[in-house]
């Protein structure tokens, strides 16, 4: 009975990573936001920017504040303070209180909700399962939740949209409590000290790789009905567009380990970073609405290779003590494309009417990124360990 309670909560916190993947379906909010409070792209996106901003913070504080709570009672409080932030956000009356509640309390709990998960993942005997599984539960909460807050915004619902979403992470919650068996492991109390990382010109290197690289995946999952002409808006077609660029983001993730294992881990992200760069330079000029949601999902598809493959090709260079380290270093340049990307990407939007300065601004960062990994894919290195 104890471990099949531990496998329902396994359960219970992929479905806490499923709610909290709804951030990936601001897209599908964005509407909702800008209709509540009068703001322009460049407002409501800089909301999204603060909330993969906030959760980077959760990624690497989170584990330092549950840390000092008992095993069993974090999935509780970290899927519980989601769902809060949510409430607080549909309640909110200024654009400044919802910026707060959604953009850095959920992005916060979410990033710490994402930690916490991979982590119990990576303490189970089934790690090289569970762990893809996590990340890729993350993803596709954006594919059900971004449609659903584009139905619901249409009947009405404005920024309790995002209900449904709430509505998960508050039955996480509630369960995962009811629960009196812990997680499979203590999280995030490493077994040893973690050595102070002093970062080196490999970590600026994959440092900058990894923030040039995002940049189009984050704008094309916060913007992805956006970049449908205004006169083929229909509802179905912006939920398909949002639906399968959040998918796109999930299976790059899921088949991540497989291109890894074929090419290495910098020779997986180099293709992933060609094939974005192609799909855009291709949706430049894209003007069926059925070739530019197809589009979307390719460049979404090489996002979640590369975010996905990035830790491995981390770890390829850095000794095995060094890693979480090294690690929380790099993944601040992801902080620094969603922070950058969405808001860059909202103001040209508003200032040209159209998404086209933002792609060929992604392409150049992409060519810089994929300039950068070259060395390691033709020098071997990405098998190997410094």
């Amino acid at each position: 009975m104890s471990r099949a309670a531990r496998r329902f909560r396994f359960l219970l916190t992929i479905l806490g990573c499923f709610g909290g993947g709804s951030l990936y379906g601001w897209s599908g909010y964005l509407p909702a936001v800008r209709a509540e409070f009068g703001v322009g792209n460049a407002a409501a996106s800089m909301v999204f920017s603060l909330v993969l901003v906030s959760f980077t913070f959760g990624v690497l504080l989170g584990p330092i504040l549950l840390a000092k709570i008992q095993p069993r009672l974090r999935l509780p409080f970290v899927a519980g303070l989601a769902a809060l932030s949510l409430v607080v956000s549909g309640a909110s009356t200024s654009f400044a209180g919802f910026a707060i509640a959604y953009g850095t309390l959920f992005g916060f709990a979410s990033g710490a909700l994402y930690n916490h998960a991979i982590s119990v993942a990576s303490a189970s005997d089934a790690a090289i399962l569970l762990v893809p599984v996590s990340v890729a539960a993350f993803g596709l909460g954006g594919a059900v939740f971004g449609p659903v807050n584009v139905w619901l915004t249409a009947t009405g619902w404005g920024l309790w949209s995002m209900m449904p979403a709430m509505v998960s992470l508050a039955g996480t919650a509630v369960a995962a409590l009811a629960l009196k068996v812990p997680p499979e492991a203590p999280v995030a109390q490493p077994l040893a000290p973690i050595p102070f990382v002093k970062p080196d010109k490999t970590i600026a290197i994959l440092w900058i790789i990894f923030a040039t690289g995002s940049c189009s995946g984050l704008i094309v999952l916060g913007f992805a009905a956006q970049f449908l002409p205004a006169a083929e808006g229909g509802i179905g077609l912006i939920s398909l567009a949002i639906f399968l660029a959040a998918l796109g983001n999930g299976l790059g993730r899921l088949s991540s380990t497989l291109t890894a294992s074929w090419f290495g881990p910098a020779r997986g992200i180099s293709l992933a970073l060609m094939l974005s760069m192609i799909s855009l330079t291709c949706l430049l000029g894209a003007t069926a609405p059925g070739l530019l949601v197809g589009l979307l999902f390719m460049v979404a598809f090489a996002y979640g290779q590369l975010a996905a493959t990035m830790p491995l090709l981390v770890k390829s260079q850095v000794k095995d003590a060094a890693f979480s380290g090294s690690f929380g270093w790099i993944f601040t340049g992801w902080g620094v494309a969603g922070l950058l990307g969405p808001w860059g990407a909202g103001g040209l939007f508003d200032a040209t009417g159209s998404l086209k300065v933002p792609i060929v601004v992604c392409i150049l960062l992409l060519g810089l990124s994929f300039w950068l990994v070259l060395p390691f894919a033709k020098q071997g290195q990405d098998t190997e360990t410094r």
